[in-house]
């Protein structure tokens, strides 16, 4: 018995002894980082990190799909993206002065325990900025966030889902332009979505244009509606207009060879 009490006290005072060491270590991490270190939020952390990261890869593809070259443009991309935000921009045009921009994504991050399930999960807002020109391109990851409003970036408007809507409405007008733009006004489609509507020997020409590369262009004639979406290479700056004159002329449905 006296042994057992013996292995009891010695027990309690090893426990006892780390339990204060243990306190002791994280009352200096507390001093010196200003809270105790918790590897399950860094977990957490990290997976937000890279979940954000890859929402950037997508906003960085689109710049150079779109070939994208000045500030402003840069800056409204990128404020098309669910979950981001434009928190700095400055510079004027890529090869010229360079375009730095500091955005705040929306990083979904997650804990997956031993067994594969999930330990926890939360949303963290992430920082990056992303440096363009004037000679290279970086980025650097999960930055500090600086403080004050995003930039404001007005979102575009979408035609995704117009095109049946459409075609079934302007297939009873015929060539008649007035019942044409009833039928269009009938949609009650977004006012940002920009209109132009022509007619010409017995054919309406029609051009809906939501962004530089969402457009729909029609024509109608007593057989009936035509759509077309034309290619993103067509609808470059300098390239292919997005108008009623170029639903009535020889370019309508034609894709570049």
């Amino acid at each position: 018995m006296a042994s057992g009490a013996v292995v009891l006290l010695v027990v309690a005072l090893v426990g006892g002894a780390l339990w204060h060491l243990v306190n002791h270590l994280e009352g200096q991490l507390r001093d010196k980082i200003g809270g105790a270190v918790d590897l399950r939020r860094s977990a957490l952390h990290e997976s937000a990190v890279a979940d954000a990261a890859e929402k950037v890869d997508r906003v960085l593809f689109r710049f150079e799909y779109d070939h994208l070259y000045q500030a402003d443009k840069y800056a409204h991309s990128a404020g098309q993206h669910s979950d981001v935000k434009v928190l700095a921009v400055s510079g004027e045009t890529h090869w010229q002065t360079g375009v730095s921009l500091v955005l705040q994504v929306a990083g979904h991050g997650v804990e997956i325990g031993a067994d594969g399930s999930v330990i926890n999960e939360r949303d963290e807002q992430i920082c990056f900025r992303i440096q363009l020109g004037p000679e290279n391109d970086t980025r650097d990851n999960d930055i500090p966030c600086p403080t004050g409003a995003p930039v404001p970036v007005t979102k575009d408007p979408s035609l995704a889902g117009v095109d049946d809507r459409l075609k079934s409405a302007l297939q009873p007008a015929g060539s008649n332009e007035a019942a044409v733009r009833a039928a269009i006004v009938g949609l009650r489609l977004d006012p940002a979505i920009r209109q132009d509507i022509a007619a010409r020997e017995g054919t309406v020409g029609i051009a809906l244009r939501a962004s530089q590369y969402d457009c729909i262009l029609a024509r109608v004639t007593s057989k009936g509606a035509e759509l077309w979406r034309p290619s993103h290479t067509q609808l470059a700056p300098g390239e292919m207009s997005c108008t009623a004159e170029t639903a009535l002329s020889s370019a309508f449905g034609k894709y570049p060879h």
